[in-house]
């Protein structure tokens, strides 16, 4: 639970389940990307391909890093419509 510390989870999850983490956090992505033309933060490294599933979707240029510990830091930036 140190690591949800370090990443400034407020309440725990009622599940233990990895898939429903996932699921939360790209869901996350996916609503801030409705609302702000940004997005950049770490997502767990599992995620990677999803986030850049969601890119593509909203038409977003997408760059990722290696944060280490399972961790990727990635921004996803919309395109300006031509």
């Amino acid at each position: 639970m140190a690591e949800d510390a370090e990443f400034g989870l407020i309440l725990p999850f009622d599940s233990d389940e990895p898939e429903f983490t996932r699921g939360f956090e790209v869901g996350q992505i996916w609503e801030r990307l409705k609302h702000e033309p940004i997005f950049e933060g770490p997502v767990h490294a599992e995620n990677a391909e999803m986030v850049m599933r969601i890119a593509e979707a909203s038409g977003c240029e997408f760059s990722g890093d290696d944060a280490g510990f399972g961790w990727v830091q990635v921004r996803l930036v919309k395109r300006l419509a031509v």
